[in-house]
Order: C-alpha cells, then sequence, then structure tokens
C-alpha cells in the first residue's frame, strides 16, 4: 500500500516534490496553499491530485489520514504553518529556508520532534558527499566557496529585501560546507559597500575546530558557477559546478617548442563524479530525501545526510553574521 502524503505550497518546487514523492512511492492525496490562493486548483488539476483543501488549517485538521507531510511555502509564512504542523506525530520534510530569522529557527528547532527534516538537498548530491570524504580522509586542508548570488543593490521594491537571494539562495552553501566540514566559525569578514550603504559583496574566513581554513568569496554577480574547492598538497577536489567534481593531482607540464613558445601548466586529471542516476531525471537529491521521509515512516533511522531545524539555524545564522545584519521585518511579498 502506497503511504498517504499532504502537500502544503504550490509555488515552483512543489511541482518537484511532487514528482520525487511519487517516486519514492507516495500518493500524494492533498495539497493545500493559504486560503483563497488562485493557483491551488489549477496545481492539484496539472498535476493530478484529487483533494484540494480550502487552507493549510484545514489540511492539517485532516492530517489522521496522512503518513507524513511536506511543507513548500514562502518563507514569511512556513513558521506559522510549521508550529501547527509540528504538533503532528508524522515525518515532515520543509522547504528550505523555512525562516529568515535564526532566533525564529531556534525556537522552532526547540518544539521540533525527531523526524522533521528541512530540504537542504544538495547533502544528498554524490559530489557533496565525496567533498566530505575528502576532507575527513586527511590532515587539515585550505578552501574556497564561491557564491556568485544574484544580490540586485538596486532593488527597488518595499517589499523585497535586497539581500533577500543570499538568505533564500546562498544558505545552500553555507549549508553545505557545514556538512563538509562540520561546526565553522568566522574568523574575519571584509564587505564592499556603496556610498549609500548596501552591500555589493564580501569575502570571509572560517574556520574548524581541528584546523582547516574556508574563504568564502561573495562575488555577487560574478558571470561564475558557484564551486567549492578544496587544496591539498599535490591534489586538489573541486566542485564546480555543486552538481559536478573534478579531482586533480599533479601538473602536467609541457615544455616550449617553436611553434609555441609558451610552457604550459596543466592541473592532470585523475577522477571525475557526476551525479547518480536519478538525479539526472529529477531534481537532485529530490528522490533522495522522499526516500529519507518514506524510510522515517517506516521507523527507519536517520541518514547523517539530513538536514535537520539546527542545521537551517545554523545557515541562517551564518547568513547574518556573514553579512552583518538579520533580515529585516518587510511587508508580505
Amino acid at each position: 500500500m502506497s503511504k498517504k502524503i499532504g502537500l502544503i505550497g504550490v509555488g515552483a518546487i512543489a511541482e518537484f516534490h511532487v514528482r520525487a514523492l511519487r517516486t519514492a512511492g507516495f500518493e500524494v492525496s492533498g495539497v493545500a496553499s493559504r486560503a483563497g490562493s488562485n493557483r491551488v486548483h489549477d496545481f492539484a488539476s496539472r498535476l493530478d491530485i484529487a483533494q484540494v483543501y480550502e487552507n493549510w488549517q484545514t489540511l492539517l485538521q485532516g492530517s489522521g489520514q496522512l503518513d507524513a507531510l511536506l511543507i513548500a511555502t514562502y518563507p514569511n509564512g512556513t513558521p506559522e504553518v510549521m508550529n501547527e504542523a509540528m504538533r503532528l506525530d508524522i515525518p515532515i520534510l520543509v522547504e528550505k529556508p523555512v525562516a529568515w530569522s535564526s532566533s525564529v529557527l531556534a525556537e522552532l528547532a526547540s518544539k521540533a520532534h525527531e523526524r522533521v527534516f528541512v530540504g537542504y538537498n544538495r547533502r544528498f548530491y554524490r559530489p557533496v558527499q565525496r567533498a566530505r570524504d575528502e576532507v575527513q580522509s586527511g590532515p587539515p586542508l585550505l578552501a574556497r566557496l564561491s557564491m556568485p548570488e544574484g544580490v540586485d543593490p538596486d532593488v527597488k521594491d518595499s517589499n523585497k529585501f535586497y539581500l533577500e537571494p543570499f538568505f533564500e539562495n546562498s544558505c545552500h552553501g553555507l549549508d553545505m560546507i557545514r556538512f563538509v566540514f562540520g561546526d565553522l566559525n568566522i574568523d574575519s569578514v571584509k564587505r564592499l559597500k556603496r556610498s549609500d550603504g548596501r552591500l555589493t559583496g564580501l569575502t570571509a574566513i572560517l574556520s574548524t575546530e581541528r584546523g582547516d581554513v574556508v574563504q568564502i568569496e561573495g562575488n555577487w554577480g560574478s558571470p561564475s558557477n558557484f564551486a567549492l574547492s578544496l587544496h591539498r598538497r599535490g591534489r586538489r577536489f573541486e566542485v564546480c559546478p555543486f552538481e559536478q567534481a573534478t579531482v586533480y593531482e599533479g601538473m602536467e607540464v609541457t615544455e616550449p617548442t617553436e611553434a609555441s613558445p609558451i610552457r604550459r601548466y596543466v592541473p592532470r586529471v585523475i577522477e571525475r563524479i557526476d551525479l547518480d542516476a536519478i538525479d539526472l531525471i529529477e531534481k537532485p537529491g529530490f528522490v533522495a530525501q522522499a526516500q529519507l521521509l518514506s524510510d522515517s515512516v517506516d521507523g527507519k533511522p536517520t541518514p547523517p545526510e539530513v538536514a535537520t531545524l539546527n542545521d537551517a539555524c545554523a545557515a541562517i545564522g551564518l547568513c547574518e553574521q556573514l553579512l552583518g545584519m538579520p533580515y529585516p521585518v518587510l511587508a508580505e511579498s
């Protein structure tokens, strides 16, 4: 018999979740959004979901028939949904970042049962998991995380914080390095500022208790990929973009010739690491998350890849510290 799951939220990411949930054997038995949503019926019809609830409160009230719950709502309203949903004794997967504030996330974490998981799906990427193995396989190393986020300091919409993309998306990269390295301390931060005080980029140095040093480069708007590179003498492990890793050892040296008078130094590739096959069909990491949720329904133990609300709190806490400011209170978007 298939497991029944309820879905709250009908944004763009929710459709990817529905596909992944079905691949993992779930029946998406009902969907809800906020009261008065003009998208929920079209969403349900397009994805063949039989039951549409008038609002998320009604779905939770009828949750006795559900085995699990997926929450994919906008962070402005997610904490309210979570406070009610966590009263249910069923596994919950909630989309990141869950909330804009680490203090709000800390409060949610204090109420969470052990089967509340956060959708930091990059933890399930094979290249990222191999990066964690690389760190753990030897002595401390030097690393660099490049995050060319689409932050636009010219945003003038009073309902949208111009640094929102950093909280909403760069938190993925920050959670990823916590997954790879463990807890990190911020040693120093330098921020680029315009004359009006708005930030245009940053660089920071972080470290671990065992001695790893991680440089973060917030090169916002740069035409480059998100990347994490790990460096030891004679070896480089590079995840760029986050869906692929390349391992280099040593250099190939080509001496000058009459035809080409330039000596060339080319890093020697010894291995390439790609995503798992399912992650080339569905949104990467989503099926693994959905399978985790299914396993939790069956009472199986939680694997180390999964992010908790405490992890979500730590990721947003790093955002706040790197930017030197919290997410401001704004009108509902």
